[in-house]
């Protein structure tokens, strides 16, 4: 009896202990998709962070660049409907919120120019570019505060019926 009770408890940890590292294994295969789907009529709004590249840090445009500097950070996005529909919708995106290490103190500094591959989206991709730069500080306080900090934003992406 205490022979078959231990083989039971041995098979259900072991059974137990498979659906745990399974659990576990699956949490780390998380994909980040790379198309943004809307719907007719639908505003989206996305959290865009400027990630300068892993080495590099993001300085004022016009600056003397050095071997580690680079002045614009790119970011792309294809945005499609997520339904065909009988005529292209109108396609506008536009940011907001800017923070510069989560204070819009002077996110003025900042600019984003947001460039569409084509003004009208349907069941196409379109491609949308985003332009990260920045201004020069105008004093040393200025530059101490935005030195080496993350530039996030808000992009809205909307696809509207033209007027």
């Amino acid at each position: 009896m205490l022979r078959k009770l231990s083989l039971f408890v041995i098979a259900l940890v072991l059974i137990g202990g498979s659906a745990l590292a399974f659990a576990w294994w699956d949490n780390l295969t998380v994909e980040e998709e790379e198309t943004i789907t809307i719907g007719e009529g639908v505003t989206l709004e996305v959290l865009a962070v400027a990630e300068v590249p892993e080495g590099k840090a993001l300085v004022p445009a016009g600056v003397i660049l050095k071997a580690d500097d680079v002045d614009e950070v790119e970011l792309t996005y294809n945005v499609k409907l997520d339904t065909e529909v009988p005529e292209a919708l109108d396609l506008d995106v536009v940011s907001s919120n800017i923070e510069i290490g989560g204070d819009a103190t002077y996110a003025g500094l900042v600019n984003i120019d947001i460039s569409l591959a084509e003004s009208t989206v349907n069941d196409v991709d379109v491609l949308v570019t985003v332009t990260v730069t920045l201004d020069e500080p105008a004093d040393q306080t200025e530059y101490d505060a935005i030195v080496n900090q993350d530039i996030t934003f808000t992009l809205t992406f909307t696809a509207s019926e033209s007027e």
